[in-house]
C-alpha cells in the first residue's frame, strides 16, 4: 500500500501530526508512507522516522506568477500542473489530508483517482466541497474559534484514520543529534508565538522571569525562537539582571528544539510549535493562552502540561506567569491553571457558561450518541419548535420539485435555509445541531436532480429526528392530528 499524508499547515500542526503518523506505521508496518509539508517547514520531518519520503511543495514558486505587477495564472497553473504529474502517477493507495484547507482539498482531488482512497477534506468531481468521512465532515462542522468542539487535533487525527495511540506514538525525535550544551536543572522560554497577536511583550516575559528570579535567584533560562524575535530576546535578558541566559534564539535548527526541550525541567510559551515538541518530549509545559485560542484543540499533551488563560495581556500578566511558576517547581499548582485531563477532552472549557455546556453535550448526543442535555431555557424549546417548522416546509417544497420544477420552489427553500442560520445565531445553544445540518447537505455527491432530491430529503429527516428531542409532547401530537394520524 502507498500512502501519502497531506500537512501543509503550519510547524506545530506538522508535530501534532506525529502521533498520528507513527500510529497509522503501526497500523501498516508494510506501507509505504509519503509526507508532503510546505518548504517553509520540512525541518519538522525531521527525526519522524515512521515515514519513507519526505516530499517538499514549492509553494512560493506557484504562487510566484501571480505577485507580479502583471499576475501569470497560466504560469502558475503550469507550475502546479508541473507539480501535480509526478505526484499523481504515484498512483497513491490512500491520501490523507491533515490540513483542512480550501487550498488542500483541490490538492488532493487533482491527486486522486476513481481507486484511490480519500480521508479529510477533498472535492467532488463538479469542484464543490467534500468532507470524505464523518470526521473531517465534524472537523468542518464543529471545529473552530467560537465552535464547541473540545477534542485536541491530534486526538481527531487518531479518530479520522480510526487509530488508537499508544506510548510510543507520543515520543521524541529519533535519529538526530545536536551540540547543544545546557547545566543540570534550567526552563526554557520560547519567546514568541505562532501568531503575533497569541504572543507575549518583552515587558511581560520580563516582569515574570524576574518574579521567578527573587524566588530562585541564578535559574538558568534558555530562551528559543525564530530570527524575527532575536530583538525580543535581547529586550528580555536586558531586563532581567539575577538569571543565567542561554540565549538561543535565532541559533538553532528546529532539530535542536528537542536537545533544548527534552531535558528542562519545565517549558513556558505561548501557542506555538515547542508546546506541541513538549507533548513528544513529555516535558512539563506552561502554556500561555492569549486572546482567540481554541486550548482545548490545540494545548500541550505532556502527561504535566498546564494552561494559563488570559483573554488579553495585561500589565499584572507577568508577576502572575512567574508566580505560577514559582508554585509548579515546588510542586504545587496554581488554582487558576488549566490542568490536562485525560479523556475525551483534554482540557476544560474555562469560565464555562450553561450555554457552552449544552452545546458540547449537545456535540456528544449528535456524534457519540451520548444522552441530550435538558433544555433550562425556554428559548431552546423556541428555537427547536421554529427549527422544526421551517425543516418541515422546506421538505414540503422538495417533494414539490418533481411536479412544479426546482426553479419554483429554490426561492423559498433559501428564505428558509436563511431562517435557520438566523435561528442558530439568536440562540446559540442550537448551533452545534445547526452545524451538524450543514455539514450533511454539503457532504451530498454530485447526481440526477432526483438522486439529489432524494438524498437531501433524507438529510432533513434526519434533521427532524434530532430535533424532536426538544419539541414538548402535545406539539407532536397536534403535528400528527394536522397530518390525520390521530
Amino acid at each position: 500500500m502507498k500512502i501519502l499524508i497531506q500537512q501543509l499547515a503550519r510547524l506545530g500542526d506538522i508535530y501534532i501530526s506525529w502521533p498520528a503518523v507513527r500510529a497509522l506505521r503501526r497500523q501498516y508496518p508494510d506501507a509505504e508512507i509519503h509526507f508532503l509539508t510546505r518548504p517553509r517547514f520540512e525541518g519538522a520531518v525531521q527525526g519522524l522516522t515512521a515515514i519513507d519520503r519526505h516530499i517538499s511543495m514549492p509553494s512560493g514558486s506557484i504562487l510566484e506568477p501571480l505577485v507580479q505587477e502583471n499576475p501569470d495564472i497560466a504560469g502558475a497553473l503550469a507550475k502546479l500542473e508541473n507539480f501535480i504529474a509526478p505526484l499523481k502517477a504515484e498512483n497513491y493507495d490512500w491520501i490523507i489530508n491533515l490540513t483542512f484547507s480550501p487550498f488542500s482539498s483541490y490538492l488532493t482531488h487533482a491527486l486522486s483517482t476513481e481507486n484511490t482512497r480519500v480521508s479529510g477534506y477533498s472535492r467532488f468531481d463538479d469542484g464543490y466541497f467534500r468532507p470524505c468521512d464523518e470526521m473531517s465532515a465534524y472537523f468542518y462542522a464543529q471545529v473552530g474559534i467560537g465552535k464547541a468542539n473540545r477534542v485536541h487535533l491530534a486526538d481527531i487525527f487518531a479518530s479520522m484514520l480510526n487509530l488508537e495511540y499508544v506510548e510510543a506514538d507520543w515520543a521524541t525525535a529519533e535519529g538526530i543529534t545536536s551540540d547543544i550544551q545546557l547545566p543540570e536543572g534550567y526552563m526554557v522560554v520560547h519567546v514568541g508565538a505562532s501568531e503575533r497577536q497569541k504572543a507575549l511583550s518583552s515587558f511581560t516575559w520580563a516582569s515574570a522571569l524576574n518574579a521567578i528570579a527573587a524566588e530562585r535567584p541564578n535559574t538558568a533560562v534558555a530562551l528559543i525562537g525564530a530570527n524575527s524575535e532575536v530583538i525580543q530576546a535581547q529586550e528580555i535578558i536586558d531586563q532581567c539582571k539575577n538569571l543565567r541566559f542561554f540565549n538561543y534564539v535565532g541559533k538553532t535548527q528546529i532539530s535542536d528544539l528537542f536537545a533544548i526541550i527534552q531535558k528542562a525541567d519545565l517549558l513556558l510559551g505561548c501557542d506555538s510549535a515547542p508546546i506541541h515538541v513538549a507533548s513528544l518530549t513529555d516535558t512539563p509545559t506552561l502554556n500561555i493562552s492569549v486572546g482567540a485560542v481554541n486550548y482545548w484543540e490545540t494545548g500541550p499533551k505532556a502527561s504535566l502540561a498546564f494552561i494559563l488563560r488570559s483573554e488579553q495581556e495585561t500589565a499584572q500578566l507577568g508577576e502572575k506567569i512567574g508566580s505560577v511558576v514559582n508554585q509548579l517547581l515546588s510542586g504545587v499548582v496554581d488554582q487558576d491553571l488549566i490542568v490536562r485531563s485525560s479523556g475525551l477532552a483534554s482540557y476544560a472549557k474555562e469560565d464555562e457558561t450553561a450555554a457552552d455546556a449544552f452545546q458540547w453535550n449537545l456535540v456528544q448526543a449528535i456524534y457519540l450518541g451520548m444522552p441530550y442535555p435538558m433544555a433550562d431555557r425556554v428559548e431552546i424549546v423556541q428555537a427547536a419548535l421554529k427549527l422544526n417548522e421551517i425543516n418541515s416546509f422546506i421538505m414540503d417544497q422538495i417533494a414539490l420539485i418533481p411536479s412544479v420544477g426546482l426553479e419554483r420552489v429554490a426561492p423559498l427553500i433559501e428564505q428558509g435555509e436563511e431562517i435557520i442560520k438566523t435561528v442558530s445565531r439568536i440562540v446559540p445553544e442550537m448551533s452545534p445541531l445547526i452545524n451538524w445540518y450543514h455539514a450533511e447537505k454539503i457532504r451530498i455527491a454530485p447526481g440526477s436532480q432526483e438522486e439529489i432530491r432524494s438524498a437531501t430529503l433524507q438529510v432533513h429527516q434526519a434533521f427532524a429526528q434530532q430535533l424532536q428531542v426538544y419539541i414538548p409532547q402535545e406539539e407532536v401530537q397536534i403535528a400528527e392530528a394536522k397530518d390525520g394520524t390521530l
